[in-house]
């Protein structure tokens, strides 16, 4: 590491036309990083025991899934870090990255209470039908948890399938020696072995009893979709090929299962099922042999071309078929098709009178069985992925692929309830229902590129992510989409709004008639000004690779040319709602013969003012001005002025100004070029890195004049990812990182980054960040599905911290009201790097198993408040009726309004609120009465 000196500055002695070369003796010095390896132990958490609380039951299933998330992790192969540990060698240091908040809603069906009750939030994938009380969860390792929701206990022992695999279960009640238990019946399938559907039930605390009901007949078949009634009955599968339908007899846990196995046109991706009493007075045929039950089993399913198939007392069909001579070879079925695309999910109504659909059309679909006529409720803000039906059918229970949920009522088809998570473009856990049928175009299953997100300047608890219309428009074709912008509130971890930036597709009429998704622009930059006044961004639109691939290349690259889109926009921030409006629309900023591509847009931290740097090699920096119309100020319908933004300067890079100065030769590809920028923290220079491969060259501008002040050689290498100023220090990010002190004119350190492999790992997704609170920056290596985050002092090559996250960052932001960084991963969750004992720094909301509610400490206050009201009966009673008399004055009760109390604790940020001991004092104020002004004698 080069040492700083105390010579003076030399940026106003430097030739602007001439390169400063450095001596010998001013050698980068590479310091590699000493990584912080811990071992990977897999630690199982101590099972805190926690009492009942009624008031509590959200909190309690919250905790149920923080449970779950870090319960027993023997069988987990990936090698990740545990949280405690990561928490623990943060804070060693004085900083600690927090646990993960967010994600993405599982792909499973949500589930209703027994009561609907809205104020109770259930985490799981099925409810038990004995114990409502209780939810089952299982996971694709073969492990089966049985939770208490409402007191959020944790089991003592976990139910394991024979084979430790689960594809899908369903919980079922079958009576067991005279009592009902909870059967579970899965679905599983081991490598080289058949698809089975064997019974689990829990008797006792060590017996497990199991029993094989149905064998696939090939190794190839597995039943990747189970259901049965709730009675245990009857049981419905289906394979890749067909459906499998069973019923179920015996005593206590003696089973047996009698199955029919048939083909089906198409693949089926959801089914559901449906019985009723078969109705009296019907008379069975005379030539049918088989008596037919009391019972009609109807079942509806949802393929992978769009089509749906009832099969009408299906089991009443398949027993007349086993005879020796059937009418029938195959099971006829009733079609009904709407869907363009896969049938994700279908439920009968509770009548039996209607079905409720829904796929990739963001439209949910209502089926009038008898007569086929369909209701539609469209523009639903993401495709459908699961439907519920509530016990009393009064509600319907939808989740979105852009990771939120609702709840419908089915009088008036509006929503009363919404919930909604992040909804940036995430990673694909699972294979989507539509990918089972090889279709035109293409769906991405990895985040291509990382994703624009900032936090307000003001408010550090409000954070901004460009998101798209759902996670299958945000993957599917050649660009991954993003024209909508999301505002999170980080304190209260809930989605306050969402706006479109851009143009977008709200209809189910989302593809082309060749059968190609419709592309949205993508949201490539985004920047707020200094007052939180402004908000600058760029979209980017470009044709499909599959409109032009039948093209020859010079009409690609004509028809490229043409039809590319490039906007830079300017949004005024309401200072009520923060609502946009847009001012301005600048078409293609930056442009040559063709729109060229915004390589970094940057805001200036001291006045309301926005740089734009293009691949035409120019810089350009916009201001607003008031708008005028004849000389007179225009307004808007408020009163208040307009503004309009424009370009007030424009610098040209050296001799990279125009595309066309760097020309494809035959057999070549132009130079790919790479740039970014960042102000100085006055706002009177700005820093630009801009050039071809390993040109490495940052130009430091006067945004005053226009005039190149001087040129840094040898600043990055290879493409330039990222340029951030903390002064007197400017930081570059590249293949390797670089710390240059511009006073001192030397390079302070440089980190060696790790070798990558760029087919799998991106360089875009490597982030560098700065916290101009702290005098720190925070780094972020890409891996194959991880990252590494590293914080720096500028003047020390040693991390203060360096922890591995399990997921690929997507975005890294930081703010400068607060200290600290936020990361968005491809899982769709938010990690905190904060300082230890920086009280002011970014705090997320925190998880609940953090906050340490035991309601121990609930139940005895109520158990205290109980016992002082018994005994103050008591004395009452001994007392009799000579109770001392009181001043009416005396007996008032304190009234306290909810506005003085909001005013009391909204006043500031958690961050920024007193402490308790001011707290208690101002409530206490609020209760106690102002005491009587005395009178003069």
């Amino acid at each position: 590491m080069v040492g700083k000196t105390d010579q003076k500055p030399r940026a106003a002695d430097v030739d602007p036309n001439k390169k400063r070369k450095r001596d010998a003796s001013d050698k980068q010095r590479n310091s590699d990083i000493k990584r912080n390896r811990k071992d990977e132990k897999q630690s199982t958490p101590k099972s805190d025991k926690r009492t009942s609380d009624a008031n509590k039951l959200k909190g309690n299933a919250l905790k149920v899934l923080s449970e779950l998330q870090n319960g027993d992790t023997a069988n987990i192969t990936t090698k990740t870090k545990d949280q405690s540990e990561l928490q623990s060698a943060g804070e060693s240091n004085g900083w600690k990255i927090s646990s993960p908040l967010g994600g993405r809603i599982a792909d499973i069906d949500p589930v209703f209470s027994s009561d609907a009750n809205p104020t109770a939030s259930v985490l799981t994938t099925h409810l038990s039908p004995v114990e409502p009380d209780f939810v089952w969860v299982g996971c694709s390792d073969g492990r089966i948890w049985k939770f208490n929701w409402r007191q959020g206990i944790k089991p003592e022992d976990t139910l394991m399938t024979k084979s430790q695999t689960a594809l899908d279960f369903c919980i079922t009640a079958i009576k067991v020696n005279e009592d009902l238990h909870d059967v579970v019946f899965v679905s599983e399938k081991k490598q080289n072995d058949e698809g089975t559907i064997v019974a689990y039930c829990r008797m006792g605390a060590s017996h497990l009893a199991s029993q094989i009901l149905f064998k696939t007949v090939r190794p190839d078949q597995a039943i990747h979709v189970l259901r049965a009634t709730a009675d245990g009955r009857y049981v419905v599968g289906a394979h890749s090929e067909g459906l499998v339908v069973g019923t179920i007899a015996g005593q206590d846990l003696e089973l047996e299962g009698d199955f029919f196995n048939f083909d089906t046109s198409d693949i089926v991706c959801t089914l559901d099922l449906r019985v009723t009493s078969r109705q009296q007075g019907l008379s069975t045929p005379k030539k049918q042999t088989v008596k037919p039950s009391s019972e009609v089993l109807d079942v509806i399913i949802g393929c992978g071309r769009g089509a749906m198939f009832l099969y009408n007392d299906i089991l009443t069909k398949l027993q007349s078929m086993r005879g020796p001579k059937p009418k029938q070879k195959e099971v006829q079925a009733r079609k009904f098709h709407w869907h363009r695309r896969a049938v994700r999910s279908v439920k009968w109504s509770r009548d039996g009178h209607y079905l409720v659909s829904g796929g990739s059309e963001n439209t949910l679909v209502l089926w009038q069985v008898d007569t086929a006529i369909t209701t539609y409720l469209p523009h639903l803000p993401g495709a459908i992925e699961n439907i519920v039906v509530s016990p009393s059918g009064a509600q319907y229970a939808i989740h979105l692929d852009d990771n939120s949920a609702m709840v419908i009522s089915t009088s008036e088809m509006k929503p009363v309830t919404y919930v909604s998570g992040i909804q940036s473009a995430a990673r694909y856990f699972a294979q989507p229902k539509d990918t089972l049928v090889k279709r035109v175009g293409e769906v991405s299953k990895e985040v291509r590129h990382p994703i624009p997100a900032a936090l307000s300047p003001l408010d550090a608890t409000k954070l901004h992510v460009c998101v798209g219309t759902g996670q299958q428009a945000m993957m599917s074709g050649s660009q991954q989409s993003a024209p909508i912008l999301q505002s999170f509130d980080l304190d209260s971890f809930t989605s306050v709004s969402k706006q479109a930036l851009a143009r977008t597709q709200p209809t189910d009429v989302n593809i082309t008639a060749q059968g190609n998704p419709i592309s949205e622009p993508a949201i490539t930059h985004i920047a707020f000004s200094s007052d939180a006044r402004w908000l600058a961004t760029v979209d980017d639109w470009s044709p499909p690779t599959g409109d032009i691939d039948n093209m020859s290349p010079d009409a690609k690259e004509h028809l490229l040319q043409e039809r590319r889109e490039i906007y830079l926009k300017f949004w005024s921030v309401s200072a009520e709602d923060e609502s946009l409006a847009l001012t301005s629309r600048i078409n293609s900023p930056h442009s040559t013969s063709r729109p060229e591509t915004v390589l970094a847009l940057a805001a200036d931290p001291a006045a309301p003012r926005f740089a734009t740097l293009g691949d035409d090699g120019l810089v350009r920096i916009w201001h607003f001005k008031t708008r005028q119309t004849d000389g007179l100020t225009s307004k808007d319908t408020k009163g208040q002025s307009l503004q309009s933004w424009s370009c007030g300067l424009t610098v040209g890079m050296g001799s990279h100004v125009g595309a066309d100065v760097i020309p494809a030769s035959e057999g070549h590809k132009a130079a790919k070029r790479s740039g970014s920028m960042s102000f100085s923290e006055d706002g009177s220079s700005l820093f630009v890195a801009f050039g071809s491969q390993d040109d490495g060259t940052v130009y430091i501008v006067d945004t005053h004049t226009g005039e190149t002040r001087t040129m840094l050689e040898n600043m990055w290498k290879g493409e330039v990812r990222s340029l951030q100023v903390l002064s007197p220090y400017i930081v570059t990010l590249s293949n390797d990182l670089r710390v240059y002190d511009v006073v001192a004119d030397e390079l302070q350190y440089g980190v060696k980054l790790p070798k990558r492999d760029a087919s799998s790992v991106p360089a875009a997704f490597a982030h560098l960040q700065v916290d101009k609170k702290s005098r720190t920056f925070a780094m972020v290596v890409p891996y194959t599905h991880s990252s590494q985050i590293a914080v720096f002092k500028p003047e020390d090559p040693q991390p203060l911290c360096i922890e591995t996250v399990p997921h690929r960052i997507t975005s890294l932001v930081s703010s400068a009201s607060s200290s600290g960084f936020v990361a968005l991963d491809d899982a769709a969750q938010l990690w905190s790097v904060t300082e230890v004992s920086d009280q002011s720094a970014i705090s997320l909301s925190k998880p609940l198993e953090d906050l340490r509610l035991d309601t121990t400490i609930a139940d005895d206050a109520i158990n205290g408040d109980a016992d002082e009201d018994d005994q103050a009966s008591e004395i009452d009673f001994a007392t009799g009726g000579d109770n001392m008399e009181l001043d009416d004055d005396e007996t008032h009760t304190a009234i306290v309004s909810r506005q003085k109390l909001a005013e009391l604790f909204d006043a500031a940020p958690a961050f920024a609120m007193p402490s308790i001991e001011d707290m208690f004092y101002k409530v206490t104020g609020l209760l106690t009465t102002k005491p009587l002004a005395s009178t003069a004698a």
